[in-house]
């Protein structure tokens, strides 16, 4: 069986702005908590915060476009109950429309496991695809048509704006450096979530905007 196009459009169509949610990820484990001027929450900061859709809505979804929707574990433990990977990770087959697709899910108790999992699942259909980040994007099937330019946030910069300097740039990792910020994709969330749209890679930035995220990491010393 096959998807219809009705059915695909369905799938991908945007979720409301109300039923989109901010989660909020620390730049490291162990930052200090402290109250957010981003999400009101308390939690570890500094932090970037990213959209999602939460089960909930996903499952509303799916069953919109077929109230017969399934998931199954790709394992069983010897008592029959969904059994996980070495990492604690969920895997599950999910079938929508008679289609069937593979999807992971994480989390610390088994509602959040089976949740995330059909999340993850449901993307591979295009379910929320917009809100993904571009590396998450690009583990998703080939065969799922990816979101318009028009539907990702603008990555166009003033055309008056000078490139980022070298010294600027110098400083710029050398602070990411001094807070155990490392890893090139939690760098380039962070960016994204101050200067407010996708920054593809880390020098994708205007001397402007770098001295932006400057003043911002500064600012969370």
């Amino acid at each position: 069986m096959s998807i219809t196009p009705e059915q695909a459009a369905a799938l991908r169509k945007p979720f409301p702005r109300e039923s989109i949610g901010i989660l909020p990820k620390p730049y490291k484990a162990d930052s200090l908590k402290g109250q957010c001027s981003v999400c009101n929450g308390y939690h570890g900061l500094p932090a970037v915060h990213l959209d999602y859709v939460g089960h909930a809505a996903v499952t509303d979804r799916l069953l919109t476009v077929d109230p017969a929707w399934t998931w199954e574990p790709m394992a069983l433990t010897s008592e029959g109950l969904p059994a996980l990977d070495r990492a604690g990770n969920l895997w599950i087959r999910l079938t929508v429309c008679g289609v069937t697709r593979v999807g992971v899910g994480d989390g610390k108790s088994t509602k959040e496991l089976v949740g995330d999992a059909i999340r993850n699942a449901a993307m591979r259909f295009g379910v929320a695809l917009d809100l993904w980040s571009k590396e998450e994007l690009e583990g998703v099937d080939e065969h799922v048509e990816r979101p318009t330019d028009a539907a990702r946030r603008p990555a166009v910069k003033p055309a008056t704006d000078e490139p980022m300097t070298v010294k600027t740039r110098g400083r710029l990792f050398a602070l990411f450096g001094e807070r155990g910020i490392t890893d090139e994709t939690v760098q380039r969330a962070g960016m994204s979530q101050i200067l407010g749209r996708e920054v593809t890679t880390r020098s994708d930035l205007t001397e402007a905007e770098a001295r932006q995220v400057i003043a911002s990491l500064e600012a969370h010393k």
